[in-house]
């Protein structure tokens, strides 16, 4: 709002009724001006949620998506949990040691090593080969072990495999594809 040199009230009485309403005007259109700033303003807001809103799929209400995503975050501290006790402990109870694993993976063309050091350049700088770090760390952070499978979408499908503490793409070359698990 622009300021306005305050009246004296010797100044208000020497002017003029003309000079008053000039300035009472002046004053209003001051205050229209900062109101509709302000009207602008909250348009914009406005306008930014309603495309938000737009963007939510109108099937799955926001609830199912929290409850979704409270349910992936409770996995994803499970799968941290067991990556620190397999670094502590190695594999679960009722998990084949970490070589057994890696062999394993050998059963699935899902495993991409080039695909795998490609995507996660950290592997090269870890020591371990792409499969040895996949069955010993990233499955449990998530890193899927090539284009075509997603190991966090096998967790979610498939909590039991997370809970028991077996890398993705091991328990599903293993057992998943025979059982006919989810992929997602």
């Amino acid at each position: 709002m622009p300021e306005t040199q305050a009246q004296t009230p010797a100044q208000a009485a020497e002017m003029t009724p003309a000079q008053s309403h000039a300035e009472i005007q002046k004053l209003l259109r001051a205050e229209i001006d900062a109101l509709r700033d302000m009207l602008e303003a909250r348009f914009r807001e406005i306008a930014m949620l309603t495309s938000q809103l737009e963007g939510i799929d109108p099937g799955q209400p926001p609830a199912q998506e929290l409850a979704e995503l409270e349910r992936r975050h409770r996995l994803e501290i499970a799968l941290l949990h067991r990556l620190y006790a397999s670094w502590k402990t190695g594999p679960a109870e009722g998990v084949p040691n970490f070589q057994q694993q890696i062999d394993m993976l050998g059963q699935s063309d899902l495993f991409d090593p080039s695909w795998y050091l490609k995507t996660f350049p950290d592997v090269s700088e870890s020591g371990m080969t792409p499969k040895e770090h996949y069955v010993r760390s990233g499955a449990f952070e998530g890193r899927n072990p090539g284009p075509g499978f997603d190991t966090m979408a096998y967790y979610m499908a498939n909590s039991d495999v997370a809970e028991a503490g077996w890398p993705a793409l091991v328990h599903y070359a293993a057992f998943g594809k025979a059982e006919g698990r989810p992929l997602a």
